[in-house]
């Protein structure tokens, strides 16, 4: 995608005349949000300003022998690694995050300074604490029995936590999504009899989800929790959380008898990569229009820009649900969820151009969004599409610019100074 030809340029780093801009299109609103934290994974090594390598707590699971070490962690052509691997012998781990008497108590091996574990595995946490907002990773996650990546948020209270995408190798069409905090606010009462089950499940897909690279997403507002799936909503939570939580993605290995069993059988290659092209954050703004008096309609006739037959989105358009899990999704809810529209600055070779935006949609339903931009003297700018497959808005000079958004009738405009 984007990796091959373009280096992004959020605002404060190379290109700050350009900051990015996300529309969660609605069918009765159109919802702007800022841009507000990230990772784009361009350099040689983790950003540790934003990261730590490993869980912060260490990460040595001693009952069921695995520890994620920051080696396991590379960056390679905007793409970050996390691995896991099997271990055949003892592997160092510093003695303060060994706990002697749960490893006594589990039969942890320990000689010297090193540990006898079955596998390595790998993890980034942001130092950086956040409470509601739209969080979103795109990555790719691998094939195989046992391997368990995830994408997560995990509250500064050591309780709650909110799970945005856990996979398992061998279940390639299924994402698990949860919730965990205490007092049984995770609890729903099914029908008919209103039994109560913790919230939470496996949700099919009609298409596969391990080995592609797959947008997985959640919106966190106060009392309620909505997760997407290419932009795709698959399920909706009613509940709320006490504390700011961090983000987290990490590959991990489920075993026999554990949490996500079954573990690892002899076809799971090892070792295994899982693969993620960008972590986003982003919050909500109030001011989703823009009004000025210059811009009070164009002097040239370019019909605007509009999703027909999916062509702009950059991940597979058709995905769907293929089975639901009932108790967590809410047809109201999902019936009025379209998308996700993102405007990314980047760099390439503009020619003529001052700066460009690469244009980005996930979502159920497209074909109703239109996009359409002016500058100050009513000129009006079209959409281009590259020889890629991507989309791109470009600034021919210095100036005003006003960028309209429409989805029915439902409208959101902003404007760019550059």
């Amino acid at each position: 995608m984007r990796k091959l030809i373009i280096l992004l340029l959020f605002a404060g780093q190379l290109n700050a005349q350009l900051e990015p801009h996300m529309f969660q299109i609605k069918t009765n609103e159109i919802v702007s949000w800022n841009y507000h934290f990230g990772d784009d994974f361009e350099g040689a090594t983790v950003d540790e300003s934003k990261w730590h390598k490993r869980y912060p707590w260490g990460g040595l699971l001693a009952d069921q022998k695995q520890y994620a070490s920051p080696e396991m962690l590379s960056q390679q052509v905007g793409i970050l690694h996390l691995k896991v691997k099997d271990n055949k012998g003892f592997y160092p781990v510093e003695d303060w995050m060994i706990n002697h008497e749960e490893a006594k108590k589990h039969g942890l091996e320990i000689q010297g300074n090193g540990v006898k574990l079955d596998y390595i595995t790998s993890c980034i946490w942001s130092k950086q604490a956040f409470r509601y907002g739209y969080f979103e990773i795109r990555a790719k996650v691998p094939s195989g029995q046992g391997l368990w990546p995830a994408f997560w948020l995990y509250g500064q209270n050591q309780k709650d936590e909110i799970d945005f995408m856990e996979m398992k190798g061998e279940r390639p069409n299924e994402v698990h999504i949860d919730v965990h905090c205490p007092d049984s606010c995770e609890k729903v009462f099914t029908k008919p009899f209103g039994l109560p089950k913790n919230w939470g499940g496996w949700v099919k897909m009609n298409q596969q989800l391990t080995d592609e690279y797959v947008t997985y997403s959640g919106v966190w507002l106060p009392n309620s929790l909505t997760y997407f799936v290419n932009g795709v909503p698959v399920s909706h939570y009613a509940g709320d959380f006490d504390t700011p939580m961090n983000v987290i993605a990490n590959m991990a290995v489920a075993r026999d008898g554990f949490a996500f069993n079954p573990g690892p059988n002899a076809e799971t290659k090892f070792p295994a990569d899982y693969q993620v092209d960008y972590i986003r954050v982003w919050k909500l703004t109030s001011d989703n229009e823009y009004k000025a008096s210059k811009f009070l309609g164009a002097n040239t006739s370019i019909s605007p820009l509009k999703y027909g037959n999916h062509e702009l989105n950059t991940d597979d358009a058709d995905m769907s649900i293929k089975r639901k899990v009932r108790y967590v999704f809410d047809k109201r809810q999902a019936s009025t969820e379209l998308g996700f529209l993102s405007f990314t600055p980047i760099l390439t070779n503009p020619g003529n151009s001052v700066g460009m935006y690469l244009i980005q949609f996930n979502g159920a339903n497209p074909s109703e969004v239109e996009i359409s931009m002016q500058d100050e003297y009513r000129n009006v700018f079209s959409v281009v599409k590259t020889s890629a497959g991507l989309h791109e808005l470009s600034f021919p000079k210095k100036g005003i610019y006003q960028i309209t958004i429409l989805s029915g009738k439902n409208k959101a405009v902003f404007t760019v100074t550059i």
